[in-house]
Parts: structure tokens; sequence; C-alpha cells
């Protein structure tokens, strides 16, 4: 059996995908779940200190379990878990990547002595994974797919330093996304050529610039999810991973509804 060449171009858009950025090419897809329903498992998580529990959630469940989260008892909501597909560019990736798990339960101690999680961790860190796994460009060559603004943006010219603006409409958007773009194609070019000289894809790729597009497997608790939303779905957050965190919401939104978290409450 011969081995066929692997790239990013393999992986087709799983069914249910939520396009992200309105060019083909993005999206995010919720890959799998928990068994049981979220919401009764955050209930039921709080009502096992006085060894309760229910099948079902009702009205007053929502509101102890909107009353946890705003009151900052999060522990409830560790205990569901989500594995999500994303194809993204390389730089929303970047922001996204520190939304990890967001779950631990260790108990440490030296010479006798209790140690806190976070004064332990910082010396060092026992995980041996990672929440997110992105295809490997040591591996595989890339595909040449790169992310261009449909309308370009700029930095107010006072205010929240991390927000931006639409240019105007007399800004020539399509000559700069024609300039972005071959710029883009140049820089696949030479990696392509530097991969041809023999130099390995692992040192080719430093040259590549930050909107090509990669694919990674995120799985993230409950609350890991409701901490990102809260976070990436303001209205300062970036436009590119904003669109991702609307396309999360909209998957787990009748979780989130259960739990009494309207959308609103994010914004």
């Amino acid at each position: 059996m011969t081995a066929t060449k692997t790239t990013k171009a393999n992986l087709d858009i799983p069914d249910g995908a939520i396009q992200t950025l309105d060019d083909g090419i993005g999206f995010l897809a919720l890959v799998d779940r928990m068994q049981e329903d979220a919401a009764l498992k955050v209930v039921n998580s709080a009502r096992i200190s006085y060894s309760k529990q229910k099948a079902g959630v009702d009205e007053a469940d929502t509101k102890l379990a909107r009353y946890l989260w705003t009151h900052g008892h999060t522990s409830p909501y560790r205990h569901s878990f989500f594995t999500f597909h994303w194809k993204a560019p390389l730089f929303v990736f970047r922001q996204a990547f520190k939304y990890q798990v967001g779950c631990a339960w260790r108990e440490y101690e030296a010479d006798g002595v209790s140690l806190s999680l976070e004064a332990f961790e910082v010396m060092f860190d026992t995980d041996k994974g990672c929440s997110w796994n992105e295809i490997s460009g040591r591996y595989v060559q890339w595909a040449e797919e790169f992310y261009i603004p449909a309308v370009m943006r700029a930095n107010p010219s006072h205010g929240s330093k991390q927000a931006s603006v639409d240019l105007p409409e007399s800004f020539d958007h399509e000559a700069e996304r024609d300039l972005m773009r071959a710029e883009c194609e140049r820089a696949f070019e030479l990696y392509r050529e530097r991969i041809e000289r023999g130099v390995a894809k692992e040192i080719a790729r430093m040259c590549l610039p930050q909107n090509i597009y990669t694919q990674a497997y995120w799985t993230v608790s409950l609350q890991g999810v409701i901490h990102f939303l809260s976070q990436r779905l303001k209205k300062d957050a970036q436009f590119e991973i904003r669109r991702y965190a609307d396309a999360v919401y909209q998957t787990l939104e009748q979780d989130l509804d259960e739990l009494g978290l309207s959308r609103e409450m994010f914004e």
C-alpha cells in the first residue's frame, strides 16, 4: 500500500460546521460532547453537597445554575466537556490557545507543608498534555490558504487600543486585498521552493505569514467555554476571533439557555 502525502487540504469541512470568516475556508464544528445534559450535570454537581440529585432540569435549576455562575461558584461547570474542530488563521489561534481545559484537581505537599496549586505550578507543570492539538507544519506541507479581510480596518484615534473600526468606502479595500494576497502568494512560493531544495518543513514554515490557515481540536470544560465567550464575544474583541466565539455560542446556545446564561451577559 502506497502512503499518500497529507496536507491540510485533505481535511473536509465536517457536517454541521459553522462558516466563520465568509471566505469558504474558516469554520468551527462540534466534534464531541459528554452524554449527560450539561445543565443537569451543573445542578447535580452543586446539589451533591446536600446529597441530592435530580433527573431533569426545571426553572428552579436554571435559576440555581445562573446564581452559581454569577456569584463565582464555578466548580460545577468543570464537569462537562466539549471538543471543537477549528479551522482558523494562525493569528486567531494565538489568541485562542490561552483558553485551556479550565479544570484541575491536585494536592501537593513538600517537606510536610501543603502548597497551593498556584505556588506549585510556578515550579513545574505535571500535566503531560494540552487541550489543543494542531496540525503540525513539521510533518505536513501547508496548504496555500490565506485569510484576507473583506474590509480593512483602522485603529481608532482615541479610546481602546484593542478596538478597530472599518475604514471608509473611500479607502481602496480591494487594492489592499490584492497587495496582501500577492504578498502571501510570494511567501508561499518561497516556502515551497525551500522545501524543494531539501530544507526541512519545520524550518521552511518559519517565513510564512500569520494569516495562513491551520486546524486544531479544542477540548474544553463548560467553565472554559463560558470564560472564552465572556471575553471574546465583547465588542472590543478582535473581529475574527469574535466570529469564532459567535460560532461556539451558536453551537451551545441551547445548553447556555438552560443555564440561564443569555448572550447579553457576554457582550
